[in-house]
C-alpha cells in the first residue's frame, strides 16, 4: 500500500474524530508535540522500528511518554498505529492531519524561500498582503537559499510566486540570447 494512501487514510480518521469531537485544535496541539519529540529524539523512531521489541512493549513506552502529556485520543491513536505496524508513517500522518486540520480553520500553508534570515515583521507584513489578496489566512515554512542570490520565492500548493534575483538573471539572460546580443556596452 502507496503511504500516501495509509497517511491521507488514518490523518483523515483521526481529523474526522477529532473534528466530531469539537477538539480539532487541541489535537493539533497534541499531534504537533508528538511530532516535534520524535522529530528532536530519533531514537524514539528507531525504538518503534525495532523489530525484536515486541509491539506492547512499543505502546508501553508511547504511553509512558505521551501519557500525561496529550489528550487519549491522540494517544490511542499512536496505539493504534502501533498496533497496526504503521509505526513508519506517525510522522508523516501526523503532518498530514495538522494540514487538514488548519485548512479546516481557514489556515493554508505556504513555504516562503528567502537568501538570508529576515526578521519577523516582514513576514506578518508578506501575510496580511497574502491575507488581503487571498482572503485566507498563511502560516510560513521559511527556508534559507543563498544561492537565490536576493529576492523571495513563495510557493503556495501548486502555484509558485518567484521573485528571485536568481530568476531575474536567467530571464535577462534567455533574452539577451533570444535577441542576438553577444555584447553588452554602452553607445555614446
Amino acid at each position: 500500500m502507496s503511504v500516501d494512501i495509509i497517511t491521507d487514510k488514518y490523518s483523515t480518521a483521526i481529523f474526522e474524530l477529532a473534528q466530531e469531537g469539537n477538539i480539532l485544535e487541541e489535537m493539533e496541539t497534541d499531534l504537533s508535540y508528538v511530532k516535534d519529540v520524535m522529530d528532536t529524539q530519533p531514537e524514539l523512531g528507531t525504538l518503534l522500528l525495532y523489530p525484536a521489541l515486541e509491539t506492547q512493549a512499543k505502546c508501553d513506552v508511547l504511553t509512558k511518554i505521551f501519557g500525561q502529556a496529550i489528550s487519549t485520543l491522540a494517544l490511542n491513536f499512536l496505539l493504534v498505529m502501533v498496533n497496526r505496524g504503521r509505526m513508519r508513517y506517525i510522522v508523516s500522518t501526523i503532518k498530514q492531519f495538522i494540514i487538514k486540520a488548519r485548512e479546516a480553520r481557514g489556515i493554508f500553508a505556504a513555504t516562503v524561500t528567502v537568501s538570508e534570515p529576515m526578521p519577523d515583521e516582514i513576514y506578518s507584513s508578506l501575510a496580511d498582503k497574502l491575507k488581503a489578496v487571498t482572503g485566507k489566512q498563511y502560516i510560513f515554512d521559511i527556508k534559507v537559499d543563498p544561492t537565490i542570490v536576493g529576492g523571495i520565492i513563495i510557493q503556495i500548493g501548486d502555484t509558485r510566486i518567484d521573485a528571485s534575483v536568481t530568476r531575474r538573471l536567467d530571464d535577462l539572460k534567455k533574452y539577451l540570447l533570444k535577441t542576438g546580443a553577444t555584447e553588452i556596452g554602452v553607445n555614446g
